[in-house]
């Protein structure tokens, strides 16, 4: 198996559940830039918040952010692809989720916006600190969210809404399934990630890859949740962690261990650095 190019989740699997990257993890994923090897993240974050571990390597130069809705240079932080939302789809879900009063996440422009009053009410659910800590460094908070959209007029790359009350998430998931100009996906139980239809990060992989000359059986895809699938299903090899759902499991080739068990190393080492 030769592998030039290894597409790797972030949260979930290259970062521990604590947030942080192992020191074997680092140590893999530095190994294979070395050798050639284009590890190229790819996150449903957005550009502003990648991990500062994966992309410090020396060699790692390209990003794929906001779930595949833009793909970055990191050399230069020139924009390559994008997949992004037209304004009148970023207007209606925006209005869609401000009419439940949920704290949504607007992506544009490599950044993050959301809405000051919004956060006051998730404050109240009792989200856990690592979560609101994160909010809190990730976002540019302003008033009243889709009308600041609006007034910009640049399309969105992603919304994110990281938590959904129980009361909610039944009716939400279904009102969306009926709306087909958007993908949704999840990286956790809790929240709801909403693209253009298109999007994913599969559909920006295979634009990198062809650019670079990369066969699909040249590359190694590695991930956690739904929004890897199209990725995994993308890649000649597919790898799984453990702490992937079932249905995510299915997608790929193979299990390795979890994010909190070095699960990523183990799959470089194995399918990238020692030839098998």
């Amino acid at each position: 198996m030769i592998i030039k190019l290894i597409a790797v989740d972030m949260d979930g699997t290259a970062l521990k559940s604590d947030g942080t990257v192992s020191k074997r993890t680092m140590m893999a994923m530095q190994k294979a830039v070395e050798r050639g090897i284009f590890l190229v993240p790819a996150t449903g974050r957005v550009a502003k918040m990648l991990p500062q571990e994966p992309i410090s390597i020396p060699g790692v130069r390209y990003a794929i952010t906001s779930n595949g809705a833009s793909l970055i240079d990191l050399r230069d932080h020139s924009t390559l692809y994008t997949d992004w939302m037209t304004m009148e789809e970023s207007n209606r879900i925006l209005r869609f989720f401000a009419d439940y009063g949920l704290f949504t996440e607007a992506y544009r422009d490599g950044k993050s916006f959301s809405d000051r009053a919004a956060l006051q009410r998730l404050e109240k659910t009792g989200v856990p600190p690592r979560v609101h800590d994160y909010i809190m460094r990730s976002q540019e908070f302003v008033d009243n969210l889709p009308g600041f959209i609006a007034s910009g007029n640049i399309p969105l790359e992603k919304v994110n809404v990281p938590y959904i009350p129980d009361e909610f998430r039944t009716e939400i998931r279904e009102r969306l399934r009926s709306m087909k100009e958007y993908s949704v996906s999840a990286s956790g139980t809790e929240n709801i990630e909403v693209n253009a239809a298109s999007c994913s990060k599969g559909t920006a992989l295979k634009y990198l890859c062809t650019n670079l000359c990369i066969s699909p059986s040249q590359v190694m895809a590695v991930g956690d949740s739904g929004n890897d699938v199209r990725m995994l299903l993308y890649a000649g090899w597919s790898v799984a962690m453990g702490n992937s759902a079932g249905w995510v499991r299915s997608a790929a080739d193979f299990i390795t261990g979890t994010n909190d068990e070095d699960g990523l190393a183990y799959a470089i080492e194995k399918f990238a650095l020692s030839g098998e």
